[in-house]
């Protein structure tokens, strides 16, 4: 599952917050890679946050969510 929406309560995961490509995300542990569970994009225009998650899942499940939320493009 993954959440696009605003009213955001940026951050719900516990995880190292990185700063890039207009998005502030944060990123967890897995094994030995790293996850971007939760984007918030901040914008000048409404909505003012667009909050993107997934929903903690495994294997080709989550490496698909993480690409799906990694695409959104809030234009």
């Amino acid at each position: 599952m993954i959440y696009a929406g605003p009213a955001s309560q940026f951050p719900i995961y516990d995880g190292e917050q990185v700063t890039a490509a207009g998005r502030v995300s944060v990123v967890v542990p897995d094994g030995a890679r790293r996850i971007a569970m939760e984007h918030l994009f901040q914008r000048s225009s409404a909505p003012a946050e667009i909050h993107v998650w997934l929903m903690s899942q495994d294997g080709a499940d989550r490496d698909a969510a993480e690409r799906i939320a990694q695409s959104v493009d809030p234009k």
